[in-house]
């Protein structure tokens, strides 16, 4: 066993140029699909309003047009990895095209919606493109290596804090044969095709501070920022060190600090008169010290300190005319921020000693897309293949090109669907389109019989996507505030999911599916993806 990088054939990798092809030799005798991924390679270059100074930033990926009220774009709720690839295909030398999903997307983000749980998605955090807060903080950037314990030493480069990030696809997450192991020797060489989405991120540098002047932090914990070392006393000169934290319970973990060496930062001063202007400058060094509790009525536990140098005098000259008696600290946003991608490579795992066969038994997803104007009511008929298993019907809220898709339908207030004029359900489904968003329980039953014909399991019931910010995030950027970790999965008018099972029974016959749906209101046009997960044979 061993993994094998295998580079794009396309050299250039663009918002623009987004699509990808990777072949497979099949002097490989056998792949590992389940540990296969596609690695997609960035950068985030940034540029400094005043270039005295270079820090090192860092930021979050915003999915445009996704967790909104109205359908804006906003972005403040997040997606899967999935959500890189809209369309793939898979092809081998002698079992011809073995997948073809479009808009899988859309699917494979429905799909870990509800097979995924809360741990699940906590758990891959560190090769997901999504970032959630973490006690009002958040982590580095895959494209940032954030240090809050050292030195940068007497360089103020800040090129070691930045790297090629990495963002991470798992062929199990975006095709039917991704959880299983492949014989080349005899399917042949594989060609995978897919078009990428890299043109809908939007950065947002963190931590969370307003575009006031001064700023004023948004959503996070002012003690962090606020220095102990009080007063500056009058004449006082060379401030370069200060030592942070309200008090020493602020930081009873390192993870809650939220800034980091080679940040660029600048000071607010409480100064009767205001004498002194703050300097700019850049952290250099963080150093912890641990204060020991006390065993004594009151019992107070022990707390911890850091004391930050910085690379210059943060004081323009000698503390003049009266003591400044507080040093408030806030980051210097980057001037301009772009996410450039570099590279594309698939990475295989080879297994030595596949399985054997006559040919392949396996599952994937068919599409069919249809639109329609606004209206409250929706009823049309659709014909499926013989060999689908199963559908689950997606409301596409994409606008334009720029924007992630979500299946959503705010308006939904009933429906009902039938397969060869049979109810899937001998009534229809109520969904309550007002807080609390409540479904009737037929739909819980009717979505889990169906995940379970398709082979999935039905471990999430929450139908809201993860938030990891205020969602105006992309109409007021710098307004935009972190929110506490029990806010990550709140319910709300926004973020959440709609979907509609669909079972058929396995007669091999082409059926027809009727789509009947009452909305309370017109809302928006209606963009209709059906998903039929259907069963493939290939043989060789």
């Amino acid at each position: 066993m061993s993994y094998i990088k295998i580079q794009s054939n396309q050299s250039t990798l663009t918002t623009t140029q987004n699509l990808l092809d990777f072949e497979v030799p099949d002097y490989i005798n056998g792949i590992d699909m389940d540990q296969s991924f596609i690695n997609i390679s960035y950068t985030i270059d940034t540029t400094e309003t005043d270039d005295t100074l270079t820090g090192v930033h860092n930021f979050i990926t915003l999915f445009n047009g996704v967790g909104s009220t109205a359908l804006t774009n906003q972005g403040g709720h997040a997606l899967f990895n999935s959500c890189l690839v809209r369309n793939i295909t898979m092809t081998a030398q002698r079992g011809g095209q073995l997948e073809s999903i479009q808009r899988a997307d859309l699917i494979n983000q429905v799909k870990q919606q509800f097979t995924k749980n809360i741990g699940d998605i906590q758990g891959d955090l560190h090769q997901s493109i999504m970032n959630l807060p973490i006690q009002y903080n958040y982590g580095a950037n895959q494209a940032r290596n954030l240090v809050t314990d050292g030195t940068m030493g007497t360089s103020t480069d800040v090129g070691r804090y930045e790297r090629t990030g990495v963002m991470r696809i798992n062929l199990k997450d975006v095709l039917g044969l991704g959880s299983s192991t492949l014989n080349l020797a005899q399917l042949g060489a594989l060609r995978i095709h897919m078009e990428a989405n890299l043109n809908k991120f939007t950065l947002k540098e963190v931590p969370c501070w307003s575009s006031d002047d001064p700023p004023v932090i948004k959503g996070g914990v002012a003690g962090y920022w606020k220095t102990v070392d009080v007063p500056l006393t009058v004449g006082m000169t060379d401030v370069d060190e200060i030592r942070f934290g309200a008090n020493q319970y602020e930081f009873l973990t390192k993870k809650n600090c939220p800034f980091h060496v080679g940040m660029k930062v600048n000071f607010k001063f409480t100064q009767v008169g205001d004498h002194n202007t703050p300097e700019e400058a850049v952290i250099k060094t963080m150093e912890w010290t641990t204060v020991v509790g006390t065993s004594a009525t009151p019992t107070t536990p022990a707390g911890t300190f850091v004391t930050v140098t910085f690379s210059n005098n943060i004081v323009d000259s000698a503390v003049a005319t009266t003591d400044i008696t507080e040093v408030e600290m806030y980051p210097v946003y980057a001037a301009t921020a772009e996410l450039s991608y570099v590279s594309a490579e698939l990475v295989v795992k080879t297994v030595a000693n596949p399985p054997q066969a006559r040919g392949l038994r396996y599952r994937t997803f068919e599409t069919q897309q249809d639109f329609a104007g606004a209206s409250t009511t929706f009823n049309r008929t659709y014909e499926m293949p013989g060999n689908a298993v199963a559908s689950l019907i997606c409301f596409d809220t994409a606008r334009n090109n720029d924007e992630f898709s979500n299946s959503f339908e705010g308006n939904l207030n009933q429906y009902q669907l039938f397969v060869d004029n049979v109810g899937q359900t001998d009534r229809p489904v109520t969904m309550r389109t007002a807080a609390p968003y409540s479904k009737n329980p037929l739909h819980g039953i009717m979505f889990e019989k169906t995940l379970e014909v398709m082979g999935l399991a039905y471990k999430n019931n929450l139908d809201v996507l993860p938030n990891q910010i205020t969602a105006s995030a992309l109409a007021t950027p710098n307004e935009a505030a972190v929110i506490s970790e029990h806010a990550i999965y709140a319910p709300g008018s926004h973020g959440r999911v709609t979907v509609l099972p669909v079972i058929y029974e396995g007669d091999g016959q082409r059926k027809l599916l009727n789509i009947d749906l009452t909305k309370s209101a017109d809302g928006e046009n209606l963009n209709l993806a059906i998903f039929q997960m259907v069963e493939r044979t290939v043989e060789y």
